[in-house]
C-alpha cells in the first residue's frame, strides 16, 4: 500500500512525534461509518509489489503491517489506527514486547502511517493510500444507504394516498402531491422507525396536520 516514493521519514514513529493538531491532517471519514457489508477491501498489489517498504522491510514487519491493515477496517473511524503502543500490539494480536522490538527495526510497521484528526477530536493514525481506498467504499456505502432511503420514501409516498382514503380522507386530498408529502413527515416524525402507518395513525397524523394549519 506505499509507493516507492514515499519519504524515508515514514519510517520513523509518527505516533510519538509531537506536533500541534493544528497541523494535523483532519480524517475525512467520520465516526460511525462500518463497512460491515464489505468482507474485503481494495488492495493496490502494484504500488506493495514496487514499494521500497516491501523491498526493504524485514518479513515479520511486513507481516504485522498487513496485519494493521486490515485491522484498520474493523475501527473507528474506519481506516484509522490507535496512537498507543500499547493498543497498536493488541490491534496486531502480538504482545507488547514483539511489538516494541519490530518498532526499534529501522523500518517499522507502521511505515506510511501518520497522525491524524478524527470526527470527535481525538489523534489517531491513518495511511494516505488506505484512506484512498476506505474513501471509496464509505462512499459506496453511503451511495447505497441513499438509494434504499429514496427507495423507502418512494413506496410510502405511493402507498399513503390510499391510506388517506381509508382514514376518511377526500379523494382531493389523496391526489394532493403536497399534502402527502406534509403528511408523511408527520408520520415520521411522530411514529418509531418500522412502525405500521395503520389507519388509525395515519389518521391521527391527518388530524395533527389539520390542527398545525389551523393554528397558522
Amino acid at each position: 500500500m506505499t509507493q516507492s516514493s514515499t519519504p524515508a521519514t515514514m519510517s520513523a514513529k509518527p505516533h510519538l512525534q509531537p506536533v500541534g493538531t493544528d497541523d494535523v491532517f483532519r480524517y475525512p471519514i467520520p465516526l460511525g461509518v462500518r463497512l460491515e457489508s464489505h468482507g474485503w477491501f481494495q488492495f493496490h498489489h502494484a504500488w506493495w509489489r514496487t514499494s521500497d517498504f516491501r523491498r526493504d522491510a524485514d518479513r515479520d514487519v511486513r507481516g504485522v503491517f498487513l496485519d494493521l491493515l486490515c485491522a484498520s477496517q474493523d475501527e473507528d473511524p474506519v481506516g484509522t489506527l490507535p496512537v498507543s503502543d500499547s493498543d497498536l500490539a493488541w490491534v496486531a494480536r502480538i504482545s507488547l514486547d514483539e511489538w516494541m522490538r519490530l518498532m526499534a527495526r529501522p523500518i517499522t510497521p507502521l511505515y506510511g502511517w501518520t497522525r491524524c484528526i478524527v470526527s470527535d477530536g481525538r489523534v489517531r493514525l491513518y495511511h494516505p493510500k488506505l484512506l484512498t481506498v476506505t474513501k471509496s467504499a464509505a462512499q459506496s456505502k453511503v451511495d447505497a444507504e441513499q438509494r434504499r432511503a429514496d427507495d423507502r420514501e418512494r413506496k410510502r409516498l405511493k402507498d399513503l394516498p390510499e391510506r388517506i382514503l381509508r382514514a376518511g380522507g377526500s379523494r382531493r386530498m389523496s391526489e394532493d402531491q403536497s399534502y402527502v408529502v406534509r403528511l408523511d413527515q408527520v408520520l415520521c416524525e411522530t411514529l418509531e422507525p418500522g412502525t405500521s402507518r395503520t389507519v388509525l395513525r395515519v389518521k391521527q397524523a391527518m388530524e395533527a396536520l389539520d390542527l398545525a394549519s389551523m393554528g397558522r
